[in-house]
């Protein structure tokens, strides 16, 4: 099959088009569509779709990142006090040295390349505002267009218009150069940077792509890899070797697992845990927890080695930086699991056929209990937040109020029970009840 369209470049460009093309055409139709895949039935087959919608998804980025790297690239002002053109010969640029005026001219024009240098600079080294859920792929972003941005830089440091005005200054000796030079080092120093970081973060980009295609079960395995390639870039790095940038990088690790997590348990967000069978969702968040727990135990072995290896740098992080937001996701999953337990030993209950409770499951059923405990669940269900979005505090207040209903209805029945055991014969297998109950 061959396919044509027309892209309109008429006001993003080229990139911005095919970027939209991909991103709101073609990877939701490749999400939405199972024919044309082959057999889609075995994991690994689902496995080579995702991980085919992940590449485009990836190259997406790179269109993006490339959009922003033009629009973020800083053009030296032309020098307007004075027309460089004329200095042709080295006696043009001795007349220029030797001319009190001209030089005033030219280093007018360096003063104002200078400012919007040393503004790149400062921006560069501010705190970089980023959102609380960027995976790791975003720091290879990020510097990338970092590198850019001073590659283009130092490409104009070279252009003739600078080395006219820094021959013309430096004949005549001029306050400015010295200021020129500190600012040139600082612009190599920091595109050297951005390069060697890019190289090491392309060196683990594929020690990543589980957390983008993979579901919590099968990243599990790739938990040891990825964490022993942050090790080594920790370790033999230039400049990527700082406990600020370590951090940074793990904590976009973690929020990338607890984005799989959540895709994976609402499948790909079609689905709430409510729209799902129960122990297919308890099943889901089981291994949620259990990708947290071994990310942790992989750590802390990592950690342990290289405290054990003198040459080797340490890991000096901060743990509950890292891990802190998957602690708090896990203690959400776990709130949900009890709610699963609970719903789940009520049904349990009121379907029971053990003998001599038929008479107390059909009042139950029947009474105004089951409606009490029905109206429970059924305000639970309609909420409209994600019960995953672990920084919704809704939930939280949600979580305490079914559990105060569900305490108190706990102890009507209960008092039913206790009520009606002159109408069961053995008074034992109703303790035996209760106490299965609790």
């Amino acid at each position: 099959d061959v396919n044509f369209n027309m892209l309109d470049t008429t006001e993003g460009g080229l990139l911005k088009s095919v970027e939209q093309l991909l991103s709101d055409v073609f990877i939701p139709t490749l999400r939405k569509i199972n024919h044309g895949w082959g057999e889609l039935a075995s994991p690994q087959a689902q496995g080579v779709k995702q991980e085919f919608i992940s590449s485009l998804e990836s190259f997406v980025s790179v269109l993006v990142g490339a959009q922003e790297s033009l629009q973020e690239k800083v053009t030296l002002k032309e020098c307007d006090t004075f027309d460089l053109r004329v200095l042709k010969s080295p006696a043009d640029y001795m007349a220029a040295a030797n001319s009190a005026e001209t030089t005033e001219k030219i280093e007018a024009c360096m003063k104002v390349w200078i400012k919007q240098i040393e503004q790149v600079l400062a921006e560069s080294d501010q705190l970089r505002k980023e959102a609380d859920d960027l995976g790791p792929r975003a720091e290879l972003d990020h510097w990338k267009k970092r590198m850019s941005r001073f590659n283009y830089l130092l490409d104009q440091l070279k252009t003739p218009d600078i080395s006219a005005v820094l021959g013309v200054l430096l004949l005549a000796k001029s306050k400015l150069i010295k200021s020129w030079r500190e600012l040139d080092i600082r612009i190599t120093d920091a595109a050297n940077e951005a390069k060697d970081n890019v190289k090491y973060l392309y060196s683990l980009e594929r020690f990543c792509d589980p957390l983008y295609n993979s579901d919590p079960v099968s990243m599990v395995d790739a938990i040891p890899a990825l964490i022993n390639a942050i090790k080594m870039i920790h370790s033999i790095s230039r400049y990527y070797n700082t406990s600020e940038k370590i951090t940074s990088l793990f904590v976009k690790v973690t929020n990338q697992m607890i984005t799989s997590c959540k895709a994976y348990i609402t499948n790909n967000g079609s689905n709430s845990i409510w729209d799902q069978p129960q122990q297919v969702v308890t099943d889901k968040i089981k291994a949620a927890i259990r990708l947290n727990q071994e990310y942790q135990r992989c750590f802390h072995k990592t950690k342990e080695q290289l405290e054990q290896t003198p040459s080797q740098r340490k890991f000096d992080i901060s743990e509950m930086y890292i891990f802190g937001k998957f602690d708090t996701f896990q203690r959400r999953l776990n709130k949900i699991l009890e709610m699963f337990d609970t719903i789940t030993t009520y049904s349990a209950l009121q379907d029971s056929k053990i003998e001599g409770l038929e008479t107390i499951a059909t009042r139950f059923q029947t009474a105004e209990m089951q409606a009490k405990w029905e109206a429970i669940v059924m305000n639970l269900k309609k909420k409209h937040y994600s019960f995953l979005d672990h920084r919704r505090t809704d939930f939280d207040v949600d979580y305490e109020e079914f559990c105060k209903s569900t305490s108190e209805l706990h102890k009507q029945l209960r008092t039913f029970m206790e009520n009606t055991f002159d109408e069961i014969q053995n008074t034992e297998k109703a303790l035996n009840v209760l106490e299965k109950f609790e």
